[in-house]
């Protein structure tokens, strides 16, 4: 069996605005300390809708399902942080992408159809 031919990436796109930017900032910290923590920011911000306007609600949570809140806090707090979150979107950006979920291959958008995506992945394997 072949390994290495893909790779599955999670980018978070913070395009709908501040509240969006900061959770795309705390999934990265989550993301520093432990894998499932962001599985667990993406359950609660993303898929159940829970708000978190604020800094300190963030925390808490990170808190709440036991990270480092001072590693957390400090992550959170670093410009450098919030740099990353904006590279992600102007990666996508790049290449077509404003919003997600979307799938590239060998960075190109391959589209939202699976016979698109599956044409990609065709012609990108050896």
């Amino acid at each position: 069996m072949q390994t290495g031919l893909a790779r599955y990436e999670f980018r978070f796109l913070s395009y709908i605005g501040p509240h969006s930017d900061r959770v795309g900032i705390a999934m990265k910290c989550a993301v520093q300390q432990s894998g499932a923590a962001f599985w667990e920011f993406y359950d609660r911000f993303l898929v159940d809708g829970s708000s978190a306007s604020r800094r300190e609600q963030l925390i808490s949570f990170a808190a709440d399902i036991e990270l480092d809140e001072n590693r957390f806090t400090q992550c959170y707090d670093n410009p450098a942080t919030e740099q990353l979150v904006e590279d992600d979107l102007t990666a996508a950006r790049r290449i077509g992408i404003s919003y997600g979920p979307r799938i590239s291959v060998n960075g190109v958008n391959a589209g939202r159809t699976l016979e698109s995506i599956g044409a990609k992945v065709e012609a990108a394997t050896p």
